[in-house]
């Protein structure tokens, strides 16, 4: 009776029992193992029995995943396992293996011994300390594995944050390379466009000097080079100053015929030594000297208040100059004593009438306030005025 109970535990044993399918954690990972879970799953859908993996949590529902990928009616059951691979087996169904197996009951065992209790408590309290220990270790194990993991994850998050912040920083530099090497570009050819600019305005107006200056020698020097260059203050009672743009030549009659000088220096066109003859033409009716403060012609167009200005002023001596021979003039008269003929000559603030007497020429200082837009007054040219009329005002 004993070996037909025994018999029948080995078949109900052998029935539950299956041969496991191991694998490994790199396969389960990269998918080759895929095949084999599909097989598994399939057979065990077509015998009605169910899938067992023995697995860590963190890969349980992979793995479920994987194996309704073969078969989806294909139970599964799960449990947890402490190594980093995949252990698979197909078992019975539940209600399969809780059919009861008919079998004669043994007689019950004999009660063992004292010895024999105590070598079997020693015996669990041995399997209980392994048991224990292997936990302990396989905790251990698992959390230098994590550990590790963890240490590889944070290495790799290192260095993909510090491969992206040098691509970042090349990429930065590389703009900023090409930003400064365009702005020199740019800086460079606005300069060689400025100096071409320059050099053309330049070139443009020493043409056009060239060009003013042959056309006075031709006009004013029968073709011929200006003799020199004079100074403004070496110009001279008789010359003519002619004007053109930039260009200021000077004629100056030497012997025969007269010579054609550039002149050289700031020169104040109204001054009182200079009478306009026309257009960019001024006699020069007086020796120019070298003054800080010289007397220019009068631009009033209406009244002109004239006193008799002091002696030795340079006013009256410029005045006395050009239109006295140099004398000094001692008497003077009212706006309402000019005659007609006499001639009047306006300064700054001063005037000095000429007029004729028989052969000679009387001069006089103008005293008073005197329109100059009057009918009876003619305008000569510059500061030149002739009286038309014994009616002044």
């Amino acid at each position: 009776m004993y070996k037909r109970v025994l018999f029948t535990g080995l078949l109900l044993s052998g029935a539950v029992s299956a041969q496991e399918t191991v694998i490994s954690g790199k396969d389960f990972l990269s998918g080759a193992g895929d095949a084999k879970l599909a097989e598994i799953a399939r057979q065990a859908a077509a015998q009605g029995k169910t899938v067992q993996i023995t697995t860590p949590k963190y890969w349980q529902d992979k793995a479920v995943s994987k194996v309704h990928a073969g078969a989806e009616d294909a139970r599964v059951q799960t449990s947890e396992g402490f190594l980093e691979n995949v252990v698979v087996k197909i078992v019975a169904a539940k209600s399969e293996a809780a059919k009861p197996v008919v079998a004669e009951t043994p007689p019950p065992p004999a009660e063992p011994s004292a010895d024999d209790k105590a070598a079997a408590e020693k015996a669990a309290a041995a399997k209980k300390a392994a048991a224990a220990k292997a936990v302990a270790e396989k905790a251990a194990t698992d959390k230098a594995a994590a550990d590790q993991a963890e240490a590889q994850r944070l290495a790799a998050e290192k260095a993909s944050a510090e491969k992206a912040a040098a691509e970042r920083a090349a990429a930065e530099k590389n703009a900023a390379e090409k930003a400064e090497a365009d702005r020199v570009a740019a800086e460079r050819a606005a300069a060689a466009k400025a100096a071409a600019d320059k050099a053309a305005a330049e070139k443009a107006a020493a043409d056009k000097v060239a060009a003013a200056r042959a056309s006075m020698e031709k006009n004013l020097n029968e073709g011929r080079p200006a003799a020199g260059t004079l100074q403004v203050t070496q110009l001279l009672k008789d010359d003519v100053v002619y004007i053109d743009g930039s260009i200021r030549g000077v004629v100056r009659r030497v012997g025969p015929r007269p010579a054609l000088y550039w002149l050289d220096g700031d020169l104040n066109l109204e001054r009182i030594e200079l009478l306009p003859n026309g257009a960019g033409r001024y006699n020069v009716v007086a020796d120019i000297h070298d003054t800080a403060n010289p007397t220019l012609r009068t631009h009033i167009s209406g009244h002109l208040v004239a006193s008799v200005p002091a002696a030795n002023s340079a006013e009256r001596n410029s005045l006395q100059t050009q239109y006295a021979e140099g004398h000094d003039v001692i008497e003077s008269l009212h706006p309402a004593d000019l005659k007609a003929g006499d001639a009047l000559y306006t300064g700054q603030g001063a005037a000095i009438v000429v007029r004729r007497a028989g052969t000679g020429l009387l001069r006089f200082w103008l005293d008073g306030d005197l329109n100059l837009g009057q009918s009876g007054l003619q305008k000569q040219g510059g500061n030149a005025y002739k009286v038309l009329s014994d009616t002044i005002k």
